[in-house]
């Protein structure tokens, strides 16, 4: 059995499959966080990261050399066995910590550099595979000037966040203004880390969005299979939905997942499950951003729904210092899908229907509504919109995205503007 140092972690998504993949594994973890109530208890249960540790060490995570010492000391009397986290803000983190205690880790040795877009379109460049045309930029007068020589369309997006914070299409210099001086002056992170404020500039690329998902062992990359996004809310990029596998033509899928391992090669990805958002374009695939852990969004479940393989499992076993295999069986499911639920705008629900028809779906195989009548929900400009999930599974075929988003279009949430107009109890 290991003991396993987790340090913060997702709130939603892959953050409630890891903790009983952990245990299910037959291991426990210490669960280090600077915030306990951002995990705060949700209809009287503890967050899954607080509910599963076998103990939470309350200390400052964004002070690296201040946590290594406070965990080295803690080290010598629990004696960790690795150290891992889910959260994207911390896996420069760990991989500082893992040095320090001397303990494994599931990511790649230059984990920042997949982490910061601006460095991904860089070394794209540098090893002559397919790019947007982009720039990076520390001020509004720099924006415009880049804006001017790329034409617009744009997709203006900050270097150093994730959830598709402050992602926005722009169409003319008025928008790319407001939305560079916006991240600009975002300063620190949503775990309040300082952050980098430059602003990577690209040109708006058309066309359908996948994502590879890989594993890479000792540098050598696995391609587990190809997941479906759907995006709205333009001209913001909120992710709505996922189905796995990808219903695509065989050889668009071969050049998407040879751009993945490509580009994976370029940044020297050597270790670590990867997550690589890719744009089918007319011109060819084209990288979105890479990601050096596992998809979110509770697409590791789609994919075990179709597979019978869990890329948390994997994730586990790597960060242990084990060498998971991911060559996949079919496990009785054509399709598997989620579809997020959203709302049309912030403010104040006001009544909620069809919950019955998920109930009574077949295929709905889990379900999950945060929102309540009378509770806030926010403005839909990110993926921190949702307001729940469901998955849906088709057994025979890849329609699990259409019985995914029919069940959905059957619950309908009305939302008021007004705080002070009457809800429907």
């Amino acid at each position: 059995m290991a003991h396993i140092l987790m340090i913060e972690s997702w709130v939603g998504g892959t953050a409630r499959l890891l903790p009983p993949m952990i245990k299910k594994l037959g291991h426990e973890y210490s669960f280090v966080t600077r915030n306990p109530s951002h995990y705060g208890a949700q209809e009287g249960k503890d967050h899954p990261v607080v509910a599963g540790a076998k103990n939470t060490i309350v200390t400052e995570t964004n002070d690296i050399d201040g946590l290594c010492e406070v965990l080295e000391g803690i080290h010598k009397r629990e004696a960790f066995d690795a150290v891992l986290t889910i959260c994207d803000y911390y896996i420069t983190t760990v991989t500082r910590v893992a040095e320090r205690l001397e303990l494994p880790h599931p990511f790649p040795k230059n984990s920042t550099v997949a982490r910061r877009k601006d460095q991904v379109r860089k070394a794209l460049t540098q090893h002559g595979l397919a790019n947007p045309g982009f720039d990076v930029v520390n001020s509004v007068e720099e924006a415009l000037h880049a804006g001017n020589d790329l034409g617009y369309p744009l997709v203006i997006k900050p270097t150093d966040l994730a959830s598709s914070a402050f992602v926005r299409m722009v169409h003319n210099g008025d928008e790319l203004r407001e939305s560079c001086r916006a991240i600009m002056e975002f300063e620190t992170n949503f775990r309040d880390q300082k952050r980098d404020t430059a602003c990577l500039i690209e040109e708006y690329m058309s066309g359908e969005e996948v994502s590879v998902e890989a594993i890479t062992i000792d540098g050598k990359t696995t391609i587990i299979g190809v997941t479906d996004k759907s995006i709205s809310g333009t001209p913001f990029f909120i992710e709505d939905g996922h189905m796995f596998p990808a219903q695509l033509d065989d050889k668009l899928a071969e050049e998407a997942c040879e751009l993945a391992e490509s580009a994976l090669e370029a940044i020297g990805f050597d270790n670590g499950i990867s997550h690589t958002e890719i744009k089918l374009t007319e011109r060819g695939p084209r990288i979105v951003e890479i990601n050096p852990r596992p998809a979110g969004n509770y697409i590791s479940e789609l994919i075990e729904h179709v597979t019978g393989k869990s890329l948390v499992e994997a994730f586990v076993r790597l960060a242990i210092g084990e060498k998971p295999s991911m060559i996949h069986e079919r496990n009785g499911a054509g399709s598997a899908a989620i579809k997020f639920l959203m709302p049309d705008l912030g403010g104040v629900v006001k009544s909620i229907s069809g919950i019955e028809t998920l109930e009574n779906n077949a295929h709905v195989t889990r379900w999950h509504l945060d929102a309540k009548v009378g509770g806030h929900v926010n403005e839909p400009i990110d993926n921190g919109c949702y307001i729940g999930h469901l998955v849906a599974v088709d057994p025979n075929g890849g329609a699990a995205r259409a019985i995914a988003e029919n069940a959905a279009e059957s619950l309908k949430i009305e939302v008021s503007t007004s705080e002070k107009e009457e809800v429907n109890e």
